[in-house]
């Protein structure tokens, strides 16, 4: 809690507690609540990596927390352009299926650019791109 506290601080404009690594936000069940109390009472959203039956999600959600997955990870792993363009055209195929997806990403210049040769291709056409922000406000109607 004193983390959070501490990170609510410095972002003071930030929309959502966003896990930096699988399990960082729900190591266990008495975390997870924590994490989501906390999330409640300061109006933030909470974004997991999937993880078995994503019970971090659905206890945040049960508590009218806005939460979601993490569908893919772009980039963690330095992965070169060509690489980063087949995970978004997995992920498209992916979002046709589901209603929302997330992927994250940092702002490296090889994801950028994989970002900009992808949104030229007709898969990037299926699909409509949306901030964060908005996808976790469509969550709480």
């Amino acid at each position: 809690e004193t983390t959070l506290a501490a990170s609510v601080a410095m972002l003071p404009r930030a929309l959502a507690f966003v896990e930096k690594n699988q399990g960082a936000l729900q190591p266990n069940r008495d975390a997870t609540k924590q994490v989501a109390t906390f999330a409640k009472e300061t109006g933030h959203g909470l974004v997991y990596f999937e993880k078995g039956l994503n019970s971090g999600v659905t206890a945040a959600q049960k508590d009218g927390v806005p939460s979601l997955t993490i569908y893919r990870d772009l980039d963690s792993d330095n992965q070169d352009e060509r690489t980063i363009r087949r995970f978004l055209d997995g992920a498209a195929f992916r979002a046709k299926q589901e209603r929302q997806i997330i992927i994250l990403a940092r702002l490296r210049p090889e994801t950028l650019s994989a970002l900009l040769l992808w949104a030229l291709q007709d898969r990037a056409k299926t699909v409509a791109l949306a901030p964060l922000s908005q996808v976790l406000l469509q969550t709480e109607n």
